[in-house]
């Protein structure tokens, strides 16, 4: 398989120019809480998204070489972005967990982000970026966001069906492709 590659400054749909990005981070060098800050990026164009937010997080942790994110949540995105000479490898995975992405240095030094989807109201956006951010916050993703048991248990059995019917359809079209 051959490693799709774009570079930054070729993305057609660009988020609006802003000064700075939708992210907060915890400011305490110790970790708490399952996420490390919060992300709220204009689009579900990850390629388009990640330049912007990626040049911040530079500023503190050195040159970003990997991000992890949940295929599900994204539109298709290459399989490396390269952004100002520096090339990020891009590893969607169909089991990352929801509303998250992580972001590796290349020290392989970790944060873990929650990223607040794209259309959500800015009062609630705003909270949860505040909430995700604050230094002894230990709050689930699922609590950040408001996702009820209920609807976690509804997210969970349709991401399970979904692999099912991946799994179906991929067998299906081994099957037929060997007749």
């Amino acid at each position: 398989m051959t490693r799709q590659h774009i570079h930054a400054d070729t993305v057609a749909h660009s988020p609006p120019a802003e000064p700075t990005p939708r992210l907060r981070l915890k400011t305490n060098p110790a970790k708490t809480g399952y996420v490390d800050g919060a992300w709220w990026p204009y689009s579900d164009d990850l390629a388009a998204e990640l330049p912007l937010m990626l040049a911040a997080l530079t500023i503190q942790l050195g040159p970003v070489h990997r991000v992890t994110y949940n295929l599900a949540e994204w539109d298709t995105a290459p399989g490396d972005l390269v952004i100002d000479g520096q090339t990020t490898q891009l590893d969607g995975h169909p089991h990352h967990t929801v509303h998250t992405i992580e972001v590796l240095d290349t020290f392989d030094r970790r944060l873990v982000l929650l990223v607040i989807p794209p259309n959500t109201d800015a009062d609630h956006a705003f909270t949860v970026m505040v909430s995700a951010s604050a230094t002894d916050n230990t709050a689930t993703v699922d609590h950040l966001l408001a996702i009820r048991p209920s609807a976690r248990s509804a997210r969970t059995k349709s991401a399970a069906a979904q692999q099912r019917w991946n799994a179906a359809c991929t067998t299906s079209t081994r099957t037929t492709s060997s007749v």
